[in-house]
């Protein structure tokens, strides 16, 4: 088995384990650490993942609510064929329904221009402080993240973090920041 399905396994296996109290609170110092960015206040349209809260990614629901209070506009990805994603805006939390693999998507088709994003939050599996990101291992984000140019930010809990430097392929993407509940690594 290669040595990225072996951090994957073993990342995954740590997150599941954690607690939902855990998760819970965690998450809430992230999403704060995030809404106090500069790059968060300035940014008028974010991208952001709707979090499987069955796999205890960093819980983003609360954030996506509160953006579009704030008024800035919404995108989130929508798997389509050919292991690629779509990206809609989200216009209310009811938008959102569970697809065949139980990840919230939007109802709608109403597709973004990928051009106009100004912060790009990204779920990860595991990270390291040279921002290196480790995620599911379908290379969905990856594709993604190469065309863009706006900021990177990934959210994960501490135990996620590795000191060692991650495997890296030449397609993947790091991150600008990423934002634990403890730490801010830029």
């Amino acid at each position: 088995m290669d040595e990225k399905k072996k951090l994957r396994r073993k990342y995954l296996k740590i997150r599941k384990e954690l607690s939902d109290d855990y998760v819970s609170q965690s998450s809430r110092l992230i999403i704060q650490r995030v809404l106090e960015s500069a790059e968060y206040r300035k940014a008028r349209t974010i991208h952001c993942y709707v979090s499987i809260i069955e796999n205890k990614e960093v819980y983003t629901q609360d954030l996506i609510k509160l953006s579009l209070q704030k008024g800035k506009k919404v995108v989130v990805p929508k798997m389509v064929g050919n292991k690629q994603l779509s990206h809609i805006y989200l216009k209310s939390m009811d938008d959102l329904a569970l697809n065949d693999w139980n990840v919230p998507e939007p109802r709608s088709n109403d597709e973004a221009d990928i051009s106009e994003l100004d912060l790009i939050l990204v779920p990860m599996v595991a990270g390291d402080r040279h921002k290196n990101r480790l995620g599911y291992g379908q290379g969905y984000y990856d594709r993604f993240l190469n065309r863009s140019n706006c900021k990177k930010m990934g959210l994960l809990f501490s135990c996620q973090l590795t000191e060692n430097k991650l495997p890296v392929d030449p397609f993947d993407v790091p991150m600008d920041i990423m934002i634990t509940e403890n730490e801010r690594i830029e």
